[in-house]
């Protein structure tokens, strides 16, 4: 693993077109990568800074290539421990089979990097039905880091602890899953942000916790500010609506003429 008690990295993985990209745009607050309906959008493991003190600490958050066959790629990833066999593979995957060469090459990033894995998943599919959770978990324990699992795509609005609580008796079994919480991209509220940096904290290493919370201050204070901006906005424009007026064309009460030109009447249109 890559010490540096300055940066906490922070890896954002899933099973392919889950919406990890889309999700990572929510967080930053900016367009970042590119978003289609489509696998294997992601081909590249990329950096990206969510937090930076004054000191020039870093919170990182990495947006990975999705998982494709996820049962081969456990299979690949556990064949390491054979240098031969691992190296076969990897000469063989890099021209036969791009998407799992890019997912070897990206969770090894994770392996040697990641302080916290995020893992994405989508909550509309139970936990038990889904054929690649089982085989993507064996990714994560191959990792070895805590890991938090995020319920996306939550679909309506609805009672959605009924969803957290499947997935977290399903996950209870695994012991690098440190915490289960709805994330969706599109429905999630302000408060799940804040709670999932409160996730974090509880999985980082106790060496990382006084620069964590650095960063979260920070992190925090830039929120709350753009919260705070997007209130005045919708306060100014409620405002405008509701002082709008409007003076309709002039004509007299008492003319009550057919004539089409001499038909309306003097009157204010209040909005």
């Amino acid at each position: 693993m890559i010490n540096d008690p300055m940066r906490i990295h922070l890896s954002l993985v899933s099973h392919t077109n889950i919406g990890k990209t889309t999700l990572a745009r929510t967080l930053l607050g900016r367009d970042i990568g590119e978003v289609a309906d489509r696998a294997h959008v992601t081909e590249t493991t990329d950096d990206y800074v969510l937090a930076r003190t004054p000191e020039g600490c870093e919170l990182i958050l990495w947006d990975t290539p999705g998982f494709g066959n996820s049962v081969a790629l456990a299979k690949r990833l556990e064949g390491r421990a054979n240098p031969v066999g691992w190296f076969l593979s990897e000469v063989w995957d890099r021209v036969a089979n791009k998407s799992l060469w890019l997912n070897q090459k990206a969770l090894k990033h994770v392996k040697e990097t990641s302080s916290v894995v995020l893992y994405l998943v989508n909550a509309t599919e139970l936990p038990d039905s889904a054929p690649y959770v089982t085989a993507e978990m064996r990714i994560l324990e191959w990792i070895g880091k805590p890991v938090l699992v995020l319920l996306n795509q939550m679909g309506e609005p609805k009672p959605e602890q009924a969803d957290v609580n499947r997935w977290k008796d399903a996950m209870s079994v695994y012991p690098i899953v440190s915490s289960v919480l709805p994330m969706d991209a599109f429905t999630r509220c302000w408060v799940q942000e804040f709670a999932l940096f409160d996730a974090i904290a509880k999985a980082l290493p106790e060496e990382l916790q006084a620069t964590f919370e650095a960063l979260r201050e920070v992190w925090s204070r830039r929120r709350r500010t753009a919260y705070n901006a997007s209130i005045q906005a919708m306060a100014h424009y409620l405002e405008k609506l509701a002082n709008d007026r409007e003076i309709a064309e002039s004509a007299s009460v008492m003319d009550l003429s057919p004539h089409p030109s001499k038909t309306s009447f003097d009157f204010w249109v209040s909005v």
